[in-house]
């Protein structure tokens, strides 16, 4: 499987760029943001599109002409989808010790609270509840999401993710997505709202925390 670390940088920047703003850009808007030219732009638009990372459409302006829009195709999306061999690991393990279909949930919310333990060590040394979100984003990263966190309000967080690294499972198996909420929940010892979700047809998904950080 290709994967993003072997696009040059540039082109790695454009995908992320592509990622953040799901419904697409327009090649001024990519110029603008990834401050390169309009020619540079299109050159690697026709490379990441020749290579089937990128589709377009026509989208039609009020009072002008329609332009056309960038946006990653699903197998760009899959640049961004890794460490499945992390995940399936631990999912063969557990099925082996818990036969029956109508376990899955229980299966995904135990898998979710392994995958935390990992990370258990960890977490234990972030004394404050600002230092855990930082960790939990860190740790999102390196399992291969495009995470961040942002304070809402007082004692409102949420924490986003431009792409699911479980998105074919997710796609496949409804309720896949306990195990994200239990991983979540077992790392920062709060409640979690699954509040928009990308194989729902979010933009990106929002785990949303409404108490304080344990």
């Amino acid at each position: 499987m290709f994967s993003l670390s072997l696009l040059g940088q540039s082109q790695q920047s454009l995908v992320t760029a592509l990622l953040r703003h799901r419904n697409g850009l327009t090649v001024d808007e990519l110029s603008h943001l990834l401050c390169i030219s309009r020619n540079a732009v299109n050159q690697h638009l026709s490379s990441l599109g020749s290579s089937g990372f990128i589709q377009s459409a026509m989208l039609e302006s009020t009072g002008g002409r329609p332009c056309k829009i960038y946006s990653l195709s699903p197998s760009g999306l899959e640049l961004f989808q890794r460490r499945y061999s992390f995940i399936a690991k631990l999912l063969l393990s557990w099925v082996e010790k818990n036969l029956g279909e109508q376990e899955s949930q229980l299966c995904l919310r135990s898998l979710g609270e392994q995958m935390a333990g990992e990370f258990e060590s960890r977490m234990t040394k972030q004394l404050s509840s600002a230092d855990r979100l930082r960790e939990v984003v860190t740790i999102m990263c390196e399992l291969g999401y495009d995470a961040s966190a942002k304070q809402i309000s007082e004692g409102y967080t949420e924490i986003i993710a431009n792409n699911c690294i479980f998105y074919k499972l997710a796609e496949e198996y409804q309720g896949f997505c306990a195990l994200d909420l239990s991983f979540l929940a077992s790392l920062l010892k709060v409640d979690i709202e699954h509040k928009e979700c990308i194989v729902k047809k979010g933009n990106y998904c929002c785990f949303a925390i409404a108490s304080p950080v344990g």
